[in-house]
Parts: structure tokens; C-alpha cells; sequence
């Protein structure tokens, strides 16, 4: 004992007093994350259950801080690039070209060996913001391309941006949010990728006037399949160009994007109107959504959404750029920077305006807030929309949020990582990501119809303009029917609902029925000419995929440039994993043409 000293016991006190605190906060963690209805179904596996039942813990010491770790890597690195490497512009196109080299060496060595596999990213699937585990990639050749990552331009003159594809929308904002700029589909969630939204989807709550992220894309850079390198306008192929969108790499392989920018300021006010039916909220978005561009340049507003807390209740929010003078009294009351670590969620901060519009009249009283662009682009990104309450159910508690809430959310990527096949299949019977993008018309019945088949909330909604291709000569895998088209416009209004959750009746400890539900979402949305996204999971048979997106346009690309035995179909990279769901009872059904 007589090596002891002072200093050690102090030194074994404090591990000890941290080891207790350790304990203590784990013990917290696990009672706050308990269950309170009566669990899960027995019929799902214990794996699953089990899983569940830790699942808070596991985010909270593990998936947070792992995320955070990968977020400050990818700021340090990007600050690198801004401050040492990348301010000459020769060298930054010098670079992409080498990069690009590379990926044309991979291509035309595959030719060369005779095209026995048909080419996939060599990124794996887990890191990508698709609902699916499996990457349907086991028998494929594996492309790298994932250090295609490069801010390469912003031209003020044209009011482009010219990315490659593995940029993401955080590395845009950090980029031109400073320079009073954006992209003018500016996607909010941080880590979704300029590529996925052009070959794949990009919409936004600005949508309702700019369209999907395709209508903003001015020239895409691709290597085919036979390793040439091309650049693609609406003016040089016209139908490669339109067949690009959706087609989630299946027809060539995207090196860069150049789409267009907006002006805008650094503060942006949000204007809060409750409404109380679901009527009312589709009426107050055709109102604000319907106008024509010069009326949306006179009155406003740039931004439309509305989240739905039930099936009668929801706030609409109207968001304008504006300037902020912090010496004024009346902007300094009603400023609110909503995205601080500490700050409540902001759906939670917007679900409070349902009660305060019962005392007030909103109409002659506008319920307003100024807050940072900023914040506004990422208002999502720190709840994951609000999926996070299912993940981590106490993390907008205050204590929560300035202990931890300075690392953000967990990465969606980063979740499937600890799925295995067995937890996968049956997260599919347990939790809800789907979305339909519907005409406006068709609304309030859909909230009625995602009441019943999930009873998720909140449910996003927001308007997007779609515009008519086929009526332009051009084509598109979305072809709206006529019928939802604004008379004497080449587009109409469609909405994307969006559920994102636990099912209601997988909360009360019964079985969901996933297979015959989102069936059923997914033959109504081919009955009133809406479209499911893509990313999600989909029980559609190959016929019906093709009935659901027009492939008149995408068929006649995919022959011409020699893609049928070098990528597999937009089908093929969208399905969900084998496994997961069995419809070889409908593909049987279909072949007797029943």
C-alpha cells in the first residue's frame, strides 16, 4: 500500500465518480427510452424485439457520435480544400479531368474484357439514402466513383453551379449561402447527394414554381458505356437529357451536373397559418400555389408546406427571403434562429401554432418569425424530418439537446449498418417510409387514405409543379395525365405526402400488414397518376413498374446507347431487396392475364 499516493486515490476517485455517472446516464437513457403501450407483436422475430428494445442506447453511444465524427471529417476536409488546395481554377478542372480519367480507365477496361457483368457503383448501399439494406449489386461490376466529390465552378454570370455528383447539400450551402446564393431546388437534408437528386429526385418546398430539382439542371457531364465522354443540353440530345431524371444510373454514368442558382438573402420570414380541416390546407395551398409567376413575384411566397399533426390538423407555412435589422424592435421580437443544438425541433416549434391560431386572428395579426437562411434550408436535418422521436423518444428534452443535440442526428446511411436480413425484413412490418407525389385534387383524400393505411404523424406535405414532357415533344418517365394539368399551362400542381414512422397499430402491439397496404397505396397512385419516390421501398411487380412510369422514351435511350447488357433497368435499382416481400404469387397472376 505504500505506493499509493495522494494523487492516485484522487485519480481512482474521479474514474470511479465517472464510471458511476456513466452508469447512471446509461440507466436514464434505457428508462427513458421504454416502451409505454405494450410493445411489439411476438410475431415479429426476438432479434427484432431485442433490438428495439436497445436500439436507444445504441444510437445515443455509437450511431451520434459516429455521425458526428463523419460530419467534422467532411468539414475539416472541405475547409482544406477551400483554404489550400482548390483556389486555382485550372487546377480544381485539372483535378475533375484526372478524376474522370480514371473512371473512363474502368469503363473501357470492362468493355475490353467483354461486358460479362452489368456496372454498378462500387458505393456500398448502406451509405446511400435509399430505404433498402441489400444493394441488388451481388452479381454486378463495381465502378469506384465515390471521390467524385468536387465543388468545381459557380459562374455568377450564367447563375450555375457545376458539381460532381458525391457533393452534397451541405457542402453547397457552407459554399454559397456566404455569396448570398442557392441552388434554386435547394434540397434541405444535408447529406443527400446533387447526383442522387439528378439522375434519381430532387423536390423541394419551393418546387410548387421551380419543379423538381431535373427542371433547374442545365447540362449533365457522362461517360456511356463505351467509356466516351459526353456533355448533355437540352439542346445537344434533347432525349438523353430527358430521359436522364429518374433513371438512377441506368443509362451512363454522371461525372458532373451543372444546375442553376438564385439570389437570395440571409434571412428568410416564415408565416404560420393553422388550418383545421384537411380541406382548408388543400385549399390554402392551391391559393399560394396555383398563381401564376408573375403573381408569385408580386405577392410571394418562394416557399410552400404544410405539416399535418393529424388528419384534421395542420400548420401551413409560407416562407419569404427578407432582410433583418437586429436594431429594429419589431424584427428583434420575432426573430428565432430555430436550428441552435438547443433549440426544440422545429415541427415541435411549429406544432405550437395550431393552439396559438385558435386565440388569435391570423388573417389581420400574421403568427410570424425571422430566422437565418440557414436554419431555414436545414430546419429537418437535426430531427430527420421527425423520425428521430421514434429513434431516440426523449431527444427533444432539453437535457437531451444540450448534452447531445450539439452532435446532430444519426445518419440515415449510418442505421442500416447494424440491420441485419432478419431485422430489415421485419423493420419493413414495423415502420413506415413512403411517399406519394399526388395531384393537388387528390389530397384530402389522400390524407384520409394515409390515415387508415398508416396512421403516421406528422405527414409532409408540400406542392410540386409538374410539367407536361410528352406535351413538348420531348417525353419523361413521368407523363401527368391531361386531366391534372392547370388549364392553358404546360404543367399541373401535384403534392407530395409523405409518412415517415411507426405505423398506429404496430404501436398498439398488432401486426401491419406491409405487403398488402403499400400495394394498395401503390395501385392508387397509378389510378389518380401520382408516383411513389423511388427510395423507398416498392412492391410493385416489373409490369407494374412499367405501368406506374412511362418507358416509352427511357426504352428507345437505352437501346441507342448500348445499355441493355451494361446497367441494369431503373426497375432493377429500384426494387426492394430479395427477401424482403414474396410476389411471385402476382407475377404468376399476371402471366395468366388476371
Amino acid at each position: 500500500m505504500k505506493f499509493i499516493t495522494l494523487e492516485t486515490l484522487e485519480s481512482w476517485t474521479t474514474l470511479k465518480i465517472i464510471q458511476y455517472l456513466l452508469i447512471a446516464i446509461s440507466g436514464s437513457v434505457i428508462l427513458m427510452s421504454r416502451e409505454d403501450g405494450p410493445g411489439l407483436s411476438k410475431e415479429f422475430p426476438w432479434q427484432f424485439r431485442l433490438m428495439a428494445k436497445f436500439r436507444t442506447v445504441l444510437l445515443v453511444y455509437f450511431v451520434v457520435p459516429i455521425s458526428f465524427a463523419l460530419w467534422l471529417y467532411r468539414k475539416i476536409r472541405d475547409m482544406l480544400r477551400e483554404n489550400l488546395k482548390e483556389k486555382d481554377e485550372t487546377k480544381i478542372w485539372e483535378g475533375h479531368e484526372s478524376r474522370v480519367k480514371g473512371l473512363q480507365g474502368q469503363i473501357i477496361k470492362w468493355n475490353k474484357d467483354g461486358r460479362k457483368k452489368k456496372m454498378r457503383t462500387a458505393r456500398p448501399n448502406w451509405a446511400a439514402m435509399s430505404m433498402k439494406r441489400g444493394s441488388n449489386k451481388q452479381d454486378s461490376h463495381m465502378i469506384k466513383s465515390s471521390h467524385l466529390n468536387h465543388i468545381l465552378k459557380i459562374d455568377k454570370e450564367k447563375m450555375t453551379i457545376t458539381c460532381e455528383p458525391a457533393v452534397n447539400m451541405g457542402q453547397i450551402t457552407d459554399k454559397l449561402v456566404p455569396m448570398n446564393l442557392a441552388l434554386e431546388v435547394q434540397v434541405e437534408m444535408e447529406s443527400i447527394t446533387i447526383g442522387g437528386m439528378a439522375m434519381g429526385l430532387g423536390m423541394e418546398t419551393n418546387s410548387f414554381r421551380s419543379g423538381l430539382f431535373q427542371e433547374t439542371v442545365v447540362a449533365y457531364e457522362i461517360i456511356t458505356s463505351k467509356g466516351e465522354l459526353m456533355k448533355v443540353t437540352e439542346e445537344s440530345d434533347p432525349e438523353l437529357f430527358f430521359a436522364m431524371p429518374w433513371s438512377h444510373g441506368s443509362l451512363c454514368f454522371l461525372v458532373s451536373v451543372e444546375a442553376r442558382m438564385i439570389n437570395i438573402k440571409q434571412y428568410v420570414k416564415m408565416t404560420y397559418i393553422p388550418t383545421y380541416t384537411t380541406q382548408d390546407m388543400e385549399d390554402k395551398i392551391r391559393e399560394y400555389g396555383e398563381q401564376t409567376d408573375e403573381e408569385i413575384d408580386a405577392r410571394g411566397p418562394f416557399s410552400i408546406e404544410a405539416t399535418m399533426y393529424d388528419k384534421d390538423n395542420a400548420v401551413v407555412q409560407l416562407a419569404d427571403y427578407c432582410d433583418y435589422d437586429p436594431s429594429d424592435p419589431a424584427q428583434k421580437a420575432i426573430y428565432n434562429p430555430i436550428n441552435y443544438f438547443w433549440k426544440p425541433y422545429f415541427y415541435k416549434h411549429v406544432e405550437t401554432f395550431i393552439e396559438k391560431g385558435r386565440n388569435v386572428d391570423y388573417e389581420k395579426q400574421p403568427m410570424q418569425e425571422i430566422m437565418p437562411v440557414k436554419h431555414f434550408y436545414h430546419r429537418f436535418t437535426r430531427s430527420i424530418f421527425w423520425e428521430i422521436e421514434d429513434m431516440i423518444p426523449f431527444a427533444n428534452h432539453p437535457f437531451y439537446r444540450i448534452l447531445w443535440g450539439w452532435m446532430g442526428a444519426p445518419e440515415v446511411s449510418l442505421l442500416k449498418l447494424f440491420q441485419g436480413p432478419v431485422i430489415r425484413k421485419a423493420s419493413v412490418y414495423a415502420h413506415v417510409v413512403q411517399e406519394s407525389i399526388m395531384p393537388l385534387k387528390n389530397c384530402t383524400e389522400g390524407v384520409l387514405r394515409f390515415d387508415n393505411w398508416f396512421g403516421v404523424y406528422p405527414l409532409l406535405v408540400f406542392p410540386i409543379r409538374i410539367y407536361d414532357r410528352q406535351a413538348d415533344g420531348n417525353g419523361s418517365l413521368l407523363t401527368p395525365k391531361k386531366e391534372n394539368l392547370i388549364p392553358g399551362r404546360n404543367y399541373g400542381l401535384w403534392v407530395d405526402l409523405g409518412a415517415y414512422g411507426v405505423p398506429k397499430i404496430v404501436k398498439q402491439g398488432k401486426s401491419w400488414d406491409a405487403k398488402r397496404i403499400i400495394r394498395e397505396m401503390e395501385h392508387w397512385s397509378t389510378e389518380i397518376g401520382a408516383w411513389i419516390v423511388p427510395y423507398t421501398d416498392n412492391f410493385f411487380t416489373p409490369k407494374e413498374f412499367r405501368q406506374h412510369f412511362n418507358h416509352a422514351l427511357y426504352d428507345k435511350v437505352r437501346k441507342k446507347f448500348d445499355c441493355l447488357d451494361a446497367f441494369p433497368e431503373f426497375y432493377e435499382k429500384v426494387k426492394t431487396e430479395p427477401g424482403i416481400v414474396d410476389l411471385s404469387l402476382e407475377e404468376a397472376l399476371e402471366k395468366k392475364g388476371k
